[in-house]
């Protein structure tokens, strides 16, 4: 028999390896140049509310976190348009682990959109929230967690993520018999490389669905696929039609008639695109790679992403194109990143400058919960006196750890002890990985259009889920 053996991760074949996949990816997919026809009026329109952000700062003080409503209505009108131009049966979920902030999901529940949450946690501020609307995935659920969805069937669908989870809903449904209403479900399909801890593979629905059928108090009304990252929506087009595909092919009458959605997840990307600095780029990790000591230069670079009505129209296009049974099905979608990325954004004062080009902020990257400038350009302004000249100085947060770096660069005429900056559109997966490193979370100011105020975030009611798992 062979024996077949890995090969050490820093021998020089796997470097060789990771080197050619590396260049294969520059020619394949390499970065634009972010010039200044993108980068200006972007900044133009962070600074039309420049006197807002400094009196926020001056009556709240900084660090802040600033909830910008009106942005958040804005885009969230502007998804549901889109969609509705091309669909006339879809339902959207805010998934709320972009950011949790009550008043952000509160505003969003009141738009008419249901909460995505994938932990018990989530759900009970879901519940709390008095969201009618909910769908409850990710794996690992706990039997209390499982308990905690059965106990509110009326309001929560499950995305059951295996057959172990549907034998511990079967059994917790045993244990609390359903007087009424089943509790609804679907089931989450694996697709993605890479993602393999996620749901089942296709080729199991068929067998996934009958057993669910004969659950005693289960509805299996739908399906459910998440493709992250899209900067396009050529990744969601492509399952929608290996799952209109397989339906068709594989599913039998009776299994058919159960369905009742398609749920494609989130991953919409905003439509600015990806920003980076060159080390973050393809090209910049494969010159690291060959000289780990060579210093790239300080330009900035970006990905381009779709708008998306062009994510609409090519997610319904394909969706329709499909027929039935595929088409029979509302089209359900989970996006967070897109709807929360520019409603919040961080506002720091500057406590100390360290020569001309060095300055110490008031608050650290544990507001942003990791390094995120560390692999992202982000622009910071200077508020108090803004430019749209870009200047080199290194701006870092307050913590002690050399990591704790806002940007390498800021826009403005100068910088002074007691300026104003903002980190602009950092509404997604910041808030909610902010962490007490060090120095404490920041307050959250809400701007509602015509008024700021600072928001104290609730505390959760009680759902019968233990304080460890909330």
């Amino acid at each position: 028999m062979t024996m077949m053996y890995a090969r050490p991760k820093n021998s020089r074949i796997f470097q060789a390896y990771k080197l050619v996949k590396t260049l294969f990816k520059v020619f394949k997919n390499r970065e634009e140049v972010l010039l200044g026809r993108i980068l200006i009026p972007y900044l133009k329109g962070i600074l039309e509310k420049k006197n807002v952000f400094l009196v926020s700062a001056s009556k709240f003080s900084t660090p802040q976190y600033f909830f910008d409503e009106p942005c958040l209505t804005e885009m969230t009108a502007r998804f549901m348009e889109s969609f509705s131009r091309h669909l006339s049966r879809y339902r959207v979920f805010y998934a709320m682990k972009s950011n949790s902030f009550a008043g952000i999901c509160r505003r969003l529940v009141a738009e008419g959109l249901g909460l995505d949450v994938s932990s018990g946690s989530e759900l009970a501020r879901a519940l709390s929230l008095d969201c009618r609307e909910i769908i409850f995935s990710g794996p690992g659920k706990t039997d209390e967690e499982l308990r905690l969805a059965v106990q509110h069937r009326s309001r929560v669908t499950l995305l059951m993520d295996s057959l172990g989870e549907l034998q511990r809903v079967s059994h917790i449904l045993k244990q609390e018999p359903v007087q009424g209403e089943p509790l609804r479900a679907g089931i989450r399909i694996r697709h993605q490389e890479g993602w393999s801890k996620f749901g089942i593979p296709l080729d199991d629905l068929g067998l996934f669905l009958k057993r669910a059928g004969e659950v005693r108090g289960l509805d299996p009304q739908g399906i459910q696929v998440h493709s992250s990252w899209n900067l396009d929506p050529g990744p969601q087009a492509e399952i929608i039609r290996r799952i209109g595909i397989h339906l068709s092919r594989n599913l039998p009458e009776g299994l058919l008639k159960s369905l009742k959605f398609l749920d494609i997840g989130g991953g919409f990307w905003p439509e600015q695109g990806e920003w980076l600095n060159a080390q973050n780029t393809l090209w910049g990790k494969l010159i690291q790679a060959v000289d780990s000591d060579f210093e790239l230069g300080p330009g900035h670079y970006y990905r381009k992403a779709c708008s998306i009505e062009d994510f609409a129209e090519q997610i319904a296009g394909t969706y329709l194109q499909q027929g039935p049974p595929l088409s029979n099905l509302e089209l359900w979608m989970e996006p967070g990143r897109w709807l929360s990325h520019s409603a919040m954004h961080i506002l720091l004062s500057v406590v100390d400058k360290k020569g001309k080009d060095m300055v110490i902020t008031d608050g650290g990257t544990n507001l942003l919960g990791w390094e995120r400038p560390l692999s992202e350009f982000i622009p910071l302004i200077n508020l108090t006196r803004p430019s749209l000249t870009e200047h080199r100085v290194r701006v870092f947060g307050s913590l002690c750890t050399p990591h704790d770096v806002w940007g390498y660069s800021i826009f403005g005429k100068d910088v002074r002890v007691g300026d104003v900056i903002i980190v602009p559109d950092q509404g997604a997966y910041t808030y909610s990985l902010s962490q007490s490193f060090i120095k404490p979370k920041a307050r959250v100011i809400q701007y509602g259009g015509e008024s700021l105020r600072e928001v104290e975030e609730e505390g959760l009611k009680d759902f019968g889920i233990r304080s460890s798992n909330v």
